[in-house]
């Protein structure tokens, strides 16, 4: 996590209203809000600020049993560690409880959890949906012994300024700089193919569950990280996103909810990594992903996970490359990186890629150097021609980056073949953007014609031929 904003962790147990309370203080739908108890599994966390005080929230997953010695469920062990590394980092924790509830035997538990760690800890008794639970609340929530209390309803939006009022008493006012904005990384793909493990190997950490079965993620998880390469440093935000299955494979809410947030990231996203899993390489699901990431005009970068699993086999790379460009011929422009999270083969290259992609995406095309590129294109390779007509580009400009825009002025739009006018965007990012994975967009506008001047009156003052036939014809 960022050293340079406090930490405001919301915990609890499960199916109190965390996640509600995590949108209703941001003010936008970000964490996954279900009646399922256990939906949010993995630590998501955004920038927010109260009172001129920056910091940054995080919503946990649900602590569940807490006592080693009863039965747990298969992620319960993987939250509670989750949530004891956020504590740890945290300034202050919000305790959310359930005041329709009262206090439970597993609140109980939390509590002597919480206590333990020695942080500072604002009671919020959330689902106080009226006056008077919410004074019943200061009542019945006594016996937990926190002196720091606010009753709020997420469902009315009431409450809230009251908690975060308390909360940010506890944390420090710290000056953020926003010279450089983050680079927002997209990690997506189908399910179970190692975004998480992907994530965890550049953080050098377990800071996201991995586990074999499908789904184990569900929301959009954001890592804020500075990624380094000798001595360069990337100001980053890695996002981990749900596994995308095909539509009519989804089957319940929160599924469908993980899918739109893992589209949603994509358009949200500066670069996307497309992950593939080498040993089954190009499904018809992977070609979908890939579609949505070139209509989003999205820088992308290609990894192939598992390839361990392939050196096992003999299997060669340049065998591997060559099948992925000849069944996915759409993603050309991304470069394709064979890499193992597992065992960190060939990993430093992705850090120094991502910093190449941020560089390509400042860099502005002169107009008297794009011009000189597409007449020395254009002579080498001119277009075919269509009947008796050629089209012809007059000039060109840059327009901006990203993605990089090009307007060129032509005589007739329709002359160009789409062939080449994929020809011309692969020779400008060959020219200027190489191996960045840039989508290249152009826009071709017709150059308007210059009318000779007395033209039109000329044109007006001649009738036609056959009206001057008819005048004849009259007696």
């Amino acid at each position: 996590m960022p050293v340079s904003l406090p930490i405001i962790a919301i915990v609890g147990r499960p199916n109190v209203g965390k996640s509600a309370l995590f949108n209703a203080i941001l003010r936008r739908r970000l964490s996954i809000v279900h009646e399922q108890s256990g939906v949010t599994r993995d630590c998501v966390m955004s920038p927010a600020e109260h009172q001129g005080k920056p910091f940054l929230l995080v919503d946990t997953g649900g602590l569940g049993t807490l006592n080693r010695e009863k039965g747990v469920d298969l992620f319960d062990g993987m939250i509670r560690e989750q949530v004891s590394r956020v504590i740890a980092e945290a300034n202050v924790l919000i305790w959310v409880v359930n005041c329709q509830d009262g206090i439970t035997t597993q609140d109980e538990e939390v509590g002597d959890f919480l206590r333990r760690s020695g942080k500072p800890v604002v009671l919020c008794t959330n689902k106080a949906d009226n006056k008077v639970a919410a004074q019943l609340a200061v009542a019945d929530f006594a016996p937990l012994g926190i002196t720091e209390m606010a009753a709020t309803s997420c469902t009315h939006s009431s409450g809230i300024g009251k908690l975060l009022d308390l909360v940010v008493n506890h944390i420090p006012r710290v000056k953020v700089d926003e010279d450089e904005k983050p680079l927002r990384i997209a990690v997506v793909g189908r399910p179970n193919v190692g975004k998480s493990s992907l994530v965890n190997r550049i953080l050098g950490e377990e800071r996201l569950m991995v586990s074999t079965m499908p789904g184990t993620t569900r929301d959009a998880i954001d890592v804020p990280v500075l990624l380094r390469h000798g001595d360069q440093v990337l100001p980053a935000v890695l996002v981990d996103t749900a596994g995308m299955r095909r539509k009519k494979q989804v089957d319940t809410v929160v599924e469908f909810f993980s899918a739109n947030r893992a589209e949603s990231a994509i358009r949200r996203s500066d670069v996307v990594v497309l992950m593939i899993d080498a040993t089954e390489p190009c499904s018809t699901q992977e070609r979908r992903i890939a579609k949505l990431i070139v209509d989003a005009r999205k820088p992308c970068i290609m990894l192939a996970n598992k390839w361990d699993l392939l050196q096992e086999q003999g299997r060669k790379p340049g065998e591997f490359v060559a099948q992925v460009r000849r069944d996915m011929p759409f993603m050309d422009h991304a470069p394709l990186q064979i890499v193992s999270a597992l065992n960190g083969y060939n990993f430093s290259r992705i850090v120094e890629h991502l910093i190449h992609v941020q560089q390509q995406m400042r860099i502005m095309v002169p107009t008297s150097v794009f011009n000189q590129f597409l007449e020395d294109t254009l002579l080498r390779n001119p277009p075919v021609s269509k009947g008796t007509r050629r089209f012809k580009i007059y000039y060109g400009t840059m327009k901006f980056n990203p993605p990089p825009k090009f307007l060129l002025f032509v005589n007739q739009k329709s002359l160009c073949p789409s062939n080449y006018q994929q020809f011309l965007a692969n020779q400008i990012r060959d020219a200027f953007f190489p191996e960045s994975g840039l989508p290249i967009v152009l826009e071709l506008r017709e150059k308007e014609r210059a009318e000779q001047p007395g033209a039109d009156r000329r044109k007006a003052a001649t009738p036609p031929r056959k009206q001057q036939a008819r005048q004849k014809r009259r007696p």
